[in-house]
């Protein structure tokens, strides 16, 4: 058994030299191979997080005389996958670095941990993992999300009109965090009742239609989703178009339609195509050129959607999804 052992041990050693060679190897000859790691692949938002760095790489390769290489590991939930597979994957592709939007950051910590031991370069896009040294992390301001969404809101709600907001029933830190922005702009006065639900479509509509039912008094005066989890099928909102002020934080193109037909007066967003060309950016600089990003953290802001700009996104939208 202890000689089993040995041999064992010797063949991971000898493994992790000959990775090592293979990757310094292409290193002199500007060959980079970087792993993107979405949550999910059912989920449109990593789609366009994967144009960017997409992108970005074919434009550095053409900047630097250089070959950027793209490994697509975003897991495939419906299906078992899982971003722990993802990453050991990456290690098995030899990947030089990876951009990762960690979806449970304490089951990704001690993988995360070795591939930084290893000297893969990581950058974290959406959040991060706190105690974990990223090259960057680019962090989606979630309690800016929450404040624009309750302002936006506000402009469409009678005088002294007071909200329902929908929240998961099991919130991680970003959708604290939202809440928190929201109940910073409304206040106590304003909000009638924080309604949790599971993060599906089914389960909103469900809890939105019992919510109305059980407002016998007709206080609640509009919605503001934390989640766009109602906007995921075909609506089916208890409201009439238009008569109902409503806002949603997205995560998906098919919210559009809600505007479209007037039951959202607004979406707040996120830069998911720039948080994949500035991850890109980052890891290239750093592996081909030795340069870290000036600022380390960046936390960026969302934006409001709304009828003034809406069919700028949307083409957006369709370039990402092509």
């Amino acid at each position: 058994m202890i000689r089993h052992l040995k041999v064992t041990l010797s063949a991971a050693a000898l493994l992790l030299s000959s990775l090592s060679a293979y990757s310094q190897n292409r290193e002199i000859l500007g060959e980079y191979r970087i792993g993107i790691v979405g949550r999910d692949q059912g989920d449109a938002i990593y789609q366009a997080t994967h144009l960017g760095a997409q992108h970005a790489a074919r434009e550095l390769s053409e900047q630097y005389s250089i070959d950027v290489e793209l490994l697509v590991f975003t897991p495939n939930v419906e299906q078992g996958g899982s971003q722990q597979a993802s990453l050991a994957g990456l290690f098995i592709e030899d990947a030089d670095g990876f951009i990762i939007s960690p979806d449970e950051p304490e089951a990704l910590r001690s993988s995360i941990e070795f591939a930084l031991e290893q000297e893969q370069e990581v950058v974290f896009f959406e959040n991060q993992i706190e105690g974990i040294q990223p090259l960057a992390a680019y962090v989606a301001d979630e309690v800016e999300a929450g404040r624009l969404a309750a302002k936006a809101l506000l402009k469409k709600l009678p005088t002294k009109g007071r909200v329902a907001i929908l929240v998961s029933d099991n919130p991680d830190a970003g959708m604290q965090d939202r809440l928190a922005g929201a109940r910073e702009v409304l206040g106590y006065r304003r909000i009638e009742k924080v309604v949790p639900c599971a993060p599906d479509y089914r389960a909103a509509i469900e809890t939105i239609r019992a919510t109305q039912e059980a407002d016998r008094n007709d206080l609640i005066k509009g919605w503001l989703f934390l989640g766009d989890w109602p906007l995921l099928g075909m609506p089916a909102l208890p409201w009439e178009p238009g008569k109902f002020p409503c806002v949603a934080i997205q995560s998906s193109p098919s919210a559009f339609m809600y505007i479209d037909q007037g039951y959202v007066d607004a979406l707040i967003v996120h830069p998911y195509y720039e948080w994949g060309k500035s991850s890109m950016t980052a890891l290239v600089n750093k592996l081909h050129k030795q340069e870290s990003p000036e600022e380390q953290i960046q936390h960026n802001a969302p934006r409001v959607v709304d009828w003034r700009n809406i069919e700028t996104y949307r083409a957006s939208w369709k370039q990402w999804l092509k």
